[in-house]
């Protein structure tokens, strides 16, 4: 994989949009618009192949000044545009388009998002729970970045099944170097991977990979690249990620 980032319209939500509607015609994915933040639709595609149970899910751009994540997500889908109907996946590409466009963290409310899971009163959130309502997934990822990174990490909730972590480290770290700090945000790493284990009590908020390691997901992935690094190995290192998750998900599962 090679591409040309030079100059990339990354931070255009519409330019984000209107390729993919077109990729979910091509790949005759399901697509609807599940709700509106500002003036933006918030689109999800469904997979024909996708069942209530046995699915994978995939987001980005829950934070708006990470632009590799969102631009990997298409990339990758793009790439496997010929067989995408036949993997059982549900995507929602953007969630927050209005920090996308403006390269910030927040939404127009200066609300963080992904520490809104909790709440009932945020309409866009409120859609995308009602989406994943009925659906059980063997594995959901959560792509972002982080601009303290050092190099790409993840956290992985696992419900007693063996880690993938360390096989899509390998994977983005052809790409990106592996955060080699043994501390990640307060929390024991393993070069680069972070065994997250949850205990609401303690949590004054609900991230998105919270709730759905919680009511939705077999196996949680939050996987993180460093927004300093150079823009093109860093959605390439999203690519790789997503395509090696998918793979073993159904190899070990």
């Amino acid at each position: 994989m090679n591409f040309d980032f030079q100059g990339h319209r990354v931070h255009d939500y519409r330019f984000l949009s209107k390729r993919w509607l077109q990729l979910a015609r091509k790949a005759r994915l399901h697509g609807l618009v599940y709700n509106t933040a500002d003036e933006f639709e918030l689109l999800c595609f469904r997979s024909p192949a996708l069942q209530s149970s046995g699915g994978i899910y995939l987001s980005a751009g829950i934070h708006g000044d990470e632009p590799a994540a969102t631009e990997g997500l298409y990339q990758w889908a793009e790439l496997h545009s010929s067989i995408l109907r036949e993997i059982p996946v549900m995507i929602f590409p953007c969630l927050n388009p209005w920090g996308l466009v403006h390269n910030r963290r927040t939404d127009s409310e200066n609300r963080d998002l992904n520490r809104c899971y909790h709440l009932d009163d945020i309409p866009q959130i409120t859609a995308q729970k009602e989406l994943m309502r009925d659906y059980r997934f063997r594995i959901a990822m959560c792509l972002h970045e982080d601009y303290d990174a050092q190099g790409v990490y993840l956290y992985e909730v696992r419900q007693k099944r063996s880690t993938l972590g360390r096989e899509l480290l390998a994977a983005a770290g052809y790409y990106v170097p592996i955060d080699a700090r043994r501390t990640i945000e307060g929390r024991r790493a393993e070069q680069g991977w972070i065994a997250r284990k949850i205990n609401l009590k303690k949590f004054p908020f609900i991230a998105e990979a919270i709730y759905l390691a919680f009511n939705h997901s077999e196996r949680t992935i939050t996987a993180e690249t460093p927004s300093e690094y150079e823009l093109g190995p860093r959605i390439q290192a999203h690519i790789a990620m997503i395509q090696r998750a998918i793979e073993l998900s159904f190899v070990i599962w």
